[in-house]
């Protein structure tokens, strides 16, 4: 088995992330870890790795490598210098320890007296520490570069700062580290968040021809079809396992669903016969005795419980402010970018009802476009023109407009200044309970933080939405009803995108950022 997990418990706080819950994992699997935002997904990854407290026992075989969400990355160093600093493997070995013991006995007088014992523990000591060093040993060469090809890594990227690339960029950089290290066991969390179409082909085939292991979280459903062939679901405290990818998973979930239904209403249907003939029971001394000897009966019977798909509850309607124009926003000749160009002469418009998903490779500039657009970047040169009754919301990908040492309940009533809308609002994005609303925003998981967000920008009601990879780190429950509520949303949709399931959904227009420039492309119709 890659993975062995027996009788695992994990709280956060008063929180029951699991609760006795025993796995395994053979071998070569590819995995996707599935789960609502904030059930514990990204908590029990780094239980594996030992980074937070649990009880039970977890073991794995061979090195791992884990790609998180936050990347930590110098932001000063260039891309070549990072390359050359190998991923930090994570490693379950009783090596040092008991290098650690054989060092006392080798310590003691008595043992040199005994030729065949000592000559034994140097033999072990010997081998202990040969395979120490092959752990630590460094990577060669040209697998960094192969793995660079892979990526389609230019050569011109190698000597920029890590914080001048995209957040896409970043990702790659990271990635590249993961797929030219000698780990067996890849744990990776949303690894295709900010990944643009060509590196998530690429990324697609890598991993399925990996011979190692891969337990990965991702709420990109393509992808799953694609490379898992095993689901395993954290849901109210435990895990249920389904064989085959993500379109296979959802037919085994809503046939369970379904006969667990079937289940439920006829023992409902059953109970209430019994009632009702417990009911009609005559008064006499042998009619009590028997309706009580039937009570007792149906005490036994197993309760079967209501049956749930375990999913996000909340709905959601996102109101616009009213325009009365043919045009909402006009780029007229625009050229975005730094100290150089990223993209030049965008010419186009957007009407007030018009949905735009905007495509392109990563670190073409569409994030410096949305904002030059919204106005946190000045235009190298050309005209943003907004239509006078243009109300723009902004929702950046980094998340960084929210205050983290705000609880959510501040953060929205700092803009309502009233206790019931506020509770109102953020049950709309699904926060209701009070542990909920009045937790710490630095605390939530980056699911949670995307659908704050999104709250904090549409209560303002603008009509003219920039939205960049708006379904980043949102479980496909909440993608899908945010999906609903776009499409009934009565403003202009400007967004970046490469999720192939929301792009197929949402976009009228589709634009693509290439060649340093942008262009429409023909929908298929």
């Amino acid at each position: 088995m890659a993975l062995t997990i027996k009788n695992l418990s994990i709280s956060i706080g008063k929180k029951e992330i699991l609760l006795n819950e025993s796995i395994g994992i053979a071998d070569g699997s590819k995995v996707g870890l599935l789960g609502r935002n904030g059930v514990g997904k990204t908590t029990f990854l780094k239980a594996i790795l030992g980074q937070i407290d649990y009880s039970g026992k977890i073991e794995y075989n061979g090195k791992a490598a884990y790609f998180s969400q936050h990347e930590d990355l110098n932001q000063n160093k260039t891309i070549r210098e990072i390359l050359k600093e190998s991923v930090l493997i994570h490693h379950q070995n009783p090596f040092e320890q008991e290098l650690h013991v054989i060092e006392q006995q080798l310590s003691d007088p008595i043992i040199h007296k005994n030729s065949s014992q000592l000559e034994k523990l140097t033999e072990r000591y010997t081998e202990l520490l040969i395979k120490m060093a092959q752990q630590q040993s460094p990577r060669p060469t040209n697998k960094i570069k192969s793995v660079l090809r892979l990526l389609e890594v230019p050569e011109s990227w190698l000597d920029q700062t890590i914080g001048s690339l995209s957040t896409g960029q970043r990702a790659i950089v990271v990635l590249a580290q993961i797929f030219s290290s000698d780990a067996s066991f890849l744990l990776l969390d949303e690894p295709t968040n900010h990944l643009d179409f060509k590196r998530l082909e690429i990324v697609e085939k890598y991993l399925c021809a990996f011979k190692g292991t891969v337990l990965m979280v991702t709420h990109d459903r393509y992808f799953l079809d694609r490379v898992c062939q095993t689901i395993l679901k954290i849901e109210n405290g435990k895990w249920i396992k389904y064989n085959g990818n993500y379109s296979a998973y959802v037919k085994s979930r809503d046939a369970s669903f379904e006969a667990q239904k079937t289940a439920y209403e006829i023992e409902n249907k059953y109970l209430a016969n019994e009632k009702d003939k417990i009911a009609r029971i005559g008064k006499s001394p042998l009619k009590v005795k028997q309706g009580k000897y039937r009570e007792k009966l149906l005490e036994k019977r197993e309760i079967i419980e209501k049956p749930d798909l375990d999913q996000s509850k909340f709905r959601t309607h996102f109101e616009a402010s009213p325009i009365n124009a043919n045009v909402i926003l006009e780029l007229v000749d625009l050229c975005v970018g730094y100290e150089k160009p990223l993209l030049s002469h965008i010419n186009f418009n957007v009407s007030p009802l018009q949905r735009i998903i905007l495509i392109g490779e990563n670190g073409m500039g569409k994030s410096t476009l949305f904002k030059t657009i919204e106005g946190r970047l000045l235009a190298i040169s050309g005209k943003v023109i907004l239509n006078s009754q243009a109300k723009i919301g902004y929702a950046d990908q980094e998340l960084k407009d929210l205050t983290n040492n705000a609880t959510l309940y501040d953060e929205i009533n700092s803009l309502l200044k009233d206790c019931a809308k506020t509770r109102q609002q953020l049950s709309m994005v699904g926060f209701s309970a009070n542990e909920e609303v009045f937790k710490l925003i630095s605390q939530l998981s980056m699911g949670e933080k995307s659908r704050l967000n999104l709250l904090k920008i549409l209560i303002e009601k603008p009509n003219l939405l920039l939205l960049d990879e708006p379904t980043n780190h949102l479980d496909i429950d909440a993608r899908e009803i945010i999906e609903k509520a776009f499409l009934n949303y009565d403003g202009a949709i400007l967004a970046v995108s490469h999720d192939r399931y929301f792009i197929e959904k949402i976009a009228q227009r589709i634009l693509k950022a290439s060649a340093g420039t942008i262009k429409e492309i023909v929908m298929k119709k």
